[in-house]
Parts: structure tokens; C-alpha cells; sequence
């Protein structure tokens, strides 16, 4: 997808005199919106908030929040993409923030479910888990398609990310069950797309699958290995080496596989250490510098 074509769009519609600042400006109360029903993290409603109080907004930082939490990607994509009327469909968080606009994103935060307090104990536990292992997920498929090609790895991590959407449906209760006509009706096509032809391929009914689709697969069968420190000679990881997933890209030997798989391993376990620690900004930055990781 074309960046520079959806940021021109996005300026479009907005004013080129006022851009982003004159869409955070107004402090009017925002008209009623449909909350999409998903919660978000205490820390992440914390930053956002904090972040978008003023009129000059840091997309950097403010996309970087959006990123690590699952539930709130969600809710903004669905703002960012609730006027489109078949135009330019809009996935990446930097552009989504902008077209959700800020009184829009904060209404929505305010409005919505906190993983920490609005759930007893056992449940927000689980939501965390849940969450952190989508940040895991999504960083995989991120650094794969990075490596291997053919696909958009910035698209790869947004599927990865929301591509736990029904189990967090499933723990979000009865009200998260519409949950699924929202999404249809708001969300680019293009990501459902990726969603849907993930979850086919879970249940075993794609035989072949896109690189972001293989990406997150990957990525959710390494998730699903028992930990080791020396991955590239984990018979398990061996085994990977050979799943009909790599069709996605036709290239590497075994021991190639191994090596890159390994590297996501460790990319894995740094991302669950480091997803909870440091600040949003903090993480993103480190993980496309790599060498924090590797």
C-alpha cells in the first residue's frame, strides 16, 4: 500500500492549512460513538491520554502506544476507517491516529474497558497474556516478511497484533460478540483479508497461504515451542524447517531456516521480557535497531 498516497488523501480530507493540529484543536465534545467493546491497558489509556492533551501531537509516540496494545490498534482502526465509503482504506497507526482524530481516540479510551479493573483477577491475567503474546506474534511476522520478502512488514505486524481477535472476543463477554459485524463493516479489507485467510489456515482449510498469512503462522507455531537457549538445534525448530509454510517464499535451506528461526526465537523472548518494562517509544525503537535483540 501506497503511504505517501494515503497520507495525501488523509491531508485532504482534512485541510492542508490545518492538518493534524487543527483536527487535535477543537476540545468541542466529540459526537456519541459506537464503542468497539474491546479493553484497553491502564497504562495505554495513561499514555494516550497524556499524549493528546495538547494540540501538537507526536505521531511517533502516540503510534508506538497504539502498537503494544492489542485492544486499543483495534479501536483505532475502527475510528480511522469508520467514514471511508469505499475510499482509501487506512491500516498504518501513524495515519490511522490522524484520521481517528484526537477528541475521537479519547472518547474512545475514556469509554472503554480497562484490562486491569474491569475484570477480576483471574480474567485481566489472562487479557494480559493474551495481549503480550499478540506483541510477541506480531513482531515475529513483523521481522520475517523483513527478511524474507514479498509482503509489507509494517501490514504483517498489524495482522500479527490483531490476529488474536477471537480469543479476545471470547473473554471480552456478550457484548464483544458484535464485535465481529464491527469489524466487518470498518475495518480495511485488506487486514480482514489477512485475518481471515489466518484463521482458514489454522483450521486446515487453505492449502495455500499469502507471506504475512505465513508469517504469523510461523510465528504462532514458534510461540507455541517449549523454550529453549540454543533454538537453531531444537529438534522442534528443525521440524519447523519443513512445514509447507515456507512455500510463501521458496527459499533457504534447512539450516538457513534454522538460523532465522532461531533469531525469532530470541526476538520472541526479548519482546515478552521488554513489552511490560520499558515505555512504548522505548520498545519500538529498540526493535527496529535489532541489535538489542540478536
Amino acid at each position: 500500500m501506497d503511504c505517501a498516497g494515503e497520507q495525501a488523501t488523509i491531508e485532504n480530507r482534512l485541510g492542508r492549512a490545518g492538518g493534524l493540529a487543527a483536527l487535535c484543536g477543537s476540545r468541542l465534545c466529540p459526537p456519541e460513538i459506537p464503542m468497539p467493546g474491546l479493553p484497553i491497558l491502564s497504562r495505554s489509556a495513561a499514555l494516550l491520554a497524556l499524549l493528546l492533551q495538547d494540540g501538537t501531537v507526536d505521531l511517533e509516540l502516540t503510534s508506538s502506544v497504539v502498537a503494544l496494545d492489542p485492544g486499543l490498534a483495534f479501536g483505532t482502526l475502527y475510528l480511522a476507517n469508520l467514514e471511508r465509503n469505499g475510499q482509501v482504506e487506512i491500516w498504518l497507526f501513524p495515519l490511522a491516529v490522524v484520521a481517528a482524530g484526537c477528541d475521537r481516540l479519547l472518547a474512545m479510551v475514556n469509554g472503554s474497558r480497562k484490562v486491569e479493573s474491569s475484570y477480576d483477577c483471574g480474567t485481566s491475567g489472562k487479557f494480559r497474556q493474551l495481549y503480550l503474546r499478540c506483541v510477541q506474534r506480531a513482531c515475529i511476522a513483523e521481522w520475517l516478511t523483513s527478511v524474507l520478502g514479498n509482503a509489507n512488514p509494517r501490514q504483517a505486524y498489524v495482522v500479527g497484533l490483531l490476529s488474536g481477535l477471537p480469543g479476545m472476543v471470547s473473554m471480552a463477554g456478550a457484548e464483544g460478540l458484535e464485535l465481529s459485524d464491527v469489524a466487518t463493516a470498518t475495518l480495511p479489507r485488506g487486514f480482514l483479508g489477512g485475518m481471515l485467510s489466518t484463521a482458514a489456515a489454522v483450521s486446515g482449510g487453505a492449502a495455500e497461504c499469502s507471506p504475512v498469512t505465513s508469517s504469523v503462522l510461523l510465528a504462532d507455531a514458534l510461540l507455541g515451542l517449549p523454550g529453549t537457549d540454543a533454538p537453531e538445534s531444537s529438534a522442534a525448530v528443525r521440524e519447523l524447517t519443513g512445514s509447507p509454510l515456507w512455500r510463501a517464499w521458496e527459499a533457504g535451506s534447512t539450516r538457513e531456516r534454522c538460523r532465522i528461526l532461531g533469531q525469532a526465537c530470541r526476538l520472541a523472548k526479548w519482546a515478552g521480557a521488554n513489552t511490560p518494562r520499558l515505555s512504548p517509544w522505548d520498545f519500538v525503537a529498540r526493535l527496529h535497531r535489532r541489535k538489542s535483540w540478536e
